[in-house]
């Protein structure tokens, strides 16, 4: 005859003495749980029933005694419930490692997608700040161009001073005002391209050499052309007349320094 093991459900063969003894109380060889072999008592297991051979049924079943019946059934309970609880909290914790190993590459992916539009934004601000500099890199420029043919702003002019020369000039006292000097002069823009009006120091000095007065002036204080544009530039090659108006500083002043800055 045979035994179930209804904790496992497993099949033992069993023996008249075995079940004698203990009042056919057993615990299983397999999963170690008590149970009564004569409350699961069969002739035969089921063809695909996981039952145990015939020379492994001594060693399947133990037989326990009443007190251990008594006692053994609680115990061997906890040790399967302590085993389902571990294979429960190791899944729950895989799972929660994925759930956070996923959250986490989703969270980095979100943050890389939005550090873009803000990187940009950065490169736009900085472009923007510093597009007077930035204009006048010759390897920058032309991206500057393209960009801002797309949104509609204007690149500066290249500034470069040290193209522009000095033609003809004339310093005298003005004629209509007194204790003022009147300054014409000739500039030249010998660059090959067009260019900003310049700002232009005069610097007067005297016999030793020492500046004894000086001014800047910006473009709309010296260009007396009206058909002139400062958006549209010093045109490459051409010439442009200048009158500049300063304070005489009197018989010390002997010379005199045009700067193009």
């Amino acid at each position: 005859m045979y035994t179930h093991c209804p904790h496992c459900d497993t099949y033992f063969r069993v023996t008249s003495e075995q079940l004698k003894q203990a009042g056919g109380d057993v615990r299983c060889g397999r999963c170690f749980g008590t149970f009564s072999a004569l409350q699961h008592l069969i002739d035969e297991p089921p063809e695909d029933s996981p039952a145990e051979q015939e020379e492994a049924a001594p060693a399947a079943v133990e037989k326990i005694t009443p007190q251990e019946a008594r006692t053994k059934p609680a115990a061997a309970a906890k040790a399967g419930g302590d085993i389902k609880r571990d294979h429960s909290q190791q899944l729950i914790e895989e799972l929660q490692t994925r759930e956070t190993g996923s959250s986490g590459g989703k969270r980095r992916l979100l943050w890389g997608l939005l550090s873009i539009p803000l990187a940009l934004l950065l490169v736009i601000q900085y472009g923007y700040f510093n597009v007077d500099r930035l204009s006048q890199n010759p390897e920058l420029r032309p991206v500057l161009l393209q960009l801002c043919q797309v949104a509609g702003c204007q690149v500066p002019l290249i500034h470069a001073p040290k193209l522009i020369k000095l033609t003809q000039r004339d310093i005298r006292s003005h004629p209509d005002r007194r204790d003022i000097l009147l300054v014409k002069a000739t500039m030249v823009n010998e660059a090959p391209f067009t260019q900003a009006f310049p700002v232009i120091g005069l610097v007067l000095h005297d016999i030793t050499g020492h500046t004894i007065a000086g001014r800047r002036f910006l473009p709309r204080e010296y260009l007396v052309d009206p058909s002139l544009s400062l958006e549209r530039g010093f045109a490459s090659k051409s010439s442009v007349t200048i009158v500049l108006e300063l304070v005489d500083p009197g018989a010390e002043a002997v010379g005199f320094e045009f700067q193009f800055l």
